[in-house]
């Protein structure tokens, strides 16, 4: 049962941190993207370009997930001008570009202020991994497939603080549209309870996604209001060793609330489940050891494999779940620019003995230049 599990998994946390020998959630960071604020660049002109090539194969064979492979690049050019030191506007296209398949442009445009720690974007956000969610509710291929988001952000940074808030909208409506309007508002904090130049640290972490799609000028007489909700508590202690040695324990307590018309499983508008992951980094490589188990769980924006309904055919629905995930990761800056990283995933279904696998390679350029 999920209530032991958690029971298990509170004590192995406390005994991981009193030993301190600790790590953590998919490193992300190197598939992220910002839009920075330079007090000294007020008045200036710039232009900035992101390309970002990706592949990642999934060799999955189980009633949830069936695999598929996504391969190609996306390219973000954009002409930017700073009216004071404090405000940004930015606007641009995003090229995508699928291997045999077909081309997507989509303009961009964001109008960003950083005010000291506080920033604020209207527009094209600092979406998809940049949230920095954990992967049973944001899914890494959202940075392929949903790499854009549109909406309003605010985030808060400081070297103990971390706090982004968003909302994200996705499908907008006329009167009679044959569809209902879609968003997604979502919310990641993470404090520091130490001092930040301590080789052992420890975070609490609160997260929280909410997927609706609605309206009441819609003409769509068949799909009703949906509106789930997914939100996890975590907490974090890392522990480095040396320069180049790193472990760190994270743990979470997910829920999924379900207050739509209708419900994924008959009688049941809600679920629960745990995530821990271990990890050991040597250098620019991880080994990470992750464990997932589940009742009822559903994440709109999660992750397809940890789901307990089939993405595939959505008649299949399992009451409950157990992965084991081992990873090995490589991350690594190129020529001083280029950013790599390269995973092997495999995942273990404990339930059904079924071994599947996925990999993926991603590089990533940035460039930026500022003109009088």
């Amino acid at each position: 049962m999920v209530k032991s599990r958690v029971l298990k998994l509170i004590y192995f946390s406390i005994l991981f941190w009193v030993n301190a020998r600790l790590f953590a959630q998919v490193d992300n960071s190197y598939l992220n993207q910002q839009i920075s604020v330079n007090e000294t660049d007020s008045g200036k002109f710039g232009f900035s370009a992101t390309v970002f090539n990706y592949m990642r194969n999934t060799e999955y064979f189980n009633n949830i997930e069936l695999g598929r492979t996504l391969f190609g690049y996306q390219v973000s050019p954009s002409f930017s001008y700073q009216p004071t030191g404090n405000i940004k506007i930015q606007a641009g296209v995003f090229v995508r570009n699928d291997f045999g398949g077909e081309t997507t442009v989509i303009p961009t445009f964001t109008v960003k202020t950083k005010y000291r720690n506080l920033e604020m974007l209207l527009g094209t956000l600092e979406g998809a991994t940049s949230h920095q969610i954990i992967e049973p509710m944001f899914d890494i291929a959202r940075n392929i497939e949903n790499r854009l988001e549109n909406g309003f952000q605010l985030k808060y940074q400081k070297p103990k603080t971390f706090l982004d808030v968003w909302i994200n909208w996705e499908k907008f409506i006329e009167r009679g549209s044959p569809y209902k309007e879609q968003f997604t508002a979502g919310l990641n904090y993470t404090q520091l309870l130490n001092n930040p130049t301590h080789h052992f640290k420890v975070y609490t972490i609160l997260q929280g996604m909410l997927s609706h799609a609605g309206g009441q000028i819609d003409a769509d007489m068949v799909n009703k209001l949906t509106m789930r909700a997914n939100y996890t508590v975590g907490l974090k202690t890392s522990y480095e060793i040396s320069k180049k040695q790193k472990v760190v324990f994270e743990s979470y307590l997910l829920g999924y609330k379900d207050t739509g018309d209708t419900l994924v499983f008959a009688n049941q508008n809600d679920g629960k489940a745990i995530y821990g992951n271990l990890t050991y980094q040597y250098s620019n490589l991880q080994f990470m050891l992750s464990y997932f188990e589940s009742q009822y769980f559903i994440s709109p924006r999660g992750t397809a494999i940890y789901q307990c309904q089939s993405i595939d055919d959505p008649t299949i629905k399992l009451n409950s779940r157990s992965l084991i995930i081992p990873r090995i990761i490589y991350n690594k800056t190129l020529f001083n620019q280029i950013q790599m990283s390269a995973r092997f995933e495999p995942v273990i279904d404990i339930q059904t003995q079924i071994f599947d696998y996925s990999y993926s390679f991603y590089l990533k350029y940035y460039f930026e230049k500022t003109f009088h």
